[in-house]
């Protein structure tokens, strides 16, 4: 390999050299993005697992101060899935907004099953959206907003809203 590349005209030997140093620097550069992302992968890692084993350490806490929640709520004024789909469609019902919602989803733990459900309403005037969250603020801790967007539809005075409302129910065990 040497003897022909020894026998190569001076113009050929640059070349080869500079594809040979632009592969190698290539190489070099990707080679060191690899090793930043898996060091960066490996911090946030090491984060996460600092987090969970401060949650870890607090279990014995974070389940005597779930104890002593559950002793303040009232069971029967707790919402599953469907309920809190109905009690949702009636209180915006009586606010007058109409909304379109979707699938409510469903997290379980060993005490309570916390369901979210997404709504959405298109046109809505601004004084049925104040009256549709007083109404569900009445209903605190069993129900909840989450997240709320709103958006201008453009200069006619109404809203496009997207909401994630909450519910808390209590697991019989």
């Amino acid at each position: 390999m040497r003897a022909w590349f020894l026998s190569r005209p001076a113009r050929e030997k640059v070349l080869m050299v500079v594809f040979v140093l632009s592969g190698a620097i290539i190489w070099i550069s990707s080679a060191g993005e690899r090793l930043s992302g898996t060091t960066r992968n490996l911090r946030t890692v090491g984060s996460e697992l600092d987090a969970q084993q401060v949650w870890l350490d607090n279990q014995q806490a974070i389940e005597a101060a779930a104890a002593v929640s559950v002793q303040n709520l009232d069971p029967s004024r707790t919402y599953d899935s469907t309920a809190l789909v109905a009690e949702v469609m009636a209180l915006a019902g009586r606010a007058g907004l109409a909304v379109n919602t979707d699938p409510p989803r469903t997290q379980r733990t060993s005490q309570f099953a916390f369901h979210t459900l997404q709504v959405t309403s298109r046109r809505a005037d601004l004084a049925a959206v104040v009256r549709f969250y007083t109404s569900l603020t009445e209903r605190a801790p069993y129900l909840g907003l989450e997240q709320l967007t709103l958006r201008a539809e453009g200069n006619t005075g109404m809203l496009n809203i997207n909401m994630q409302i909450a519910s808390v129910e209590l697991v019989k065990q």
